[in-house]
């Protein structure tokens, strides 16, 4: 009877440990894992490094992360809000909302962060 107890209580304390030692590990997992990816879900902030646009309100915007250093081609149109309201210039720092359209990121929102002096 006693080695029962005995063998239950070490079960009961395998299980303790194991669920605080996933707990550790959780707490410092997201910092790690927050260092490969961006600020967002669907969202990337990053120095403009490109523009292209047209007549019509349609065009690319390049920007390099400064999360992650990747870089991503965003494309914009007359459905794009910007933040103040103009365009982007080369050097600028910007927070880009986007969707992901069937492999497409087109952005929704461009907020200028800091402006080139």
């Amino acid at each position: 009877m006693q080695w029962r107890l005995d063998k239950k209580t070490l079960v009961v304390l395998a299980v303790i440990l194991a669920v605080a030692f996933a707990g550790i590990g959780g707490l410092f997992s997201p910092l790690t894992i927050a260092k490969s990816k961006e600020i967002g879900p669907n969202e990337v902030k990053g120095k403009v490094v490109s523009i292209e646009t047209s007549a019509f309100r349609r065009g690319t915007i390049g920007v390099k992360s400064n999360q992650t250093g990747e870089h991503y081609t965003f494309y914009v149109g007359s459905r794009t809000e910007y933040y103040p309201r103009r365009y982007p210039s080369v050097g600028e720092t910007v927070r880009v909302f986007y969707v992901n359209d069937r492999g497409y990121l087109k952005a929704t929102r461009v907020e200028i962060v800091t402006r080139v002096p």
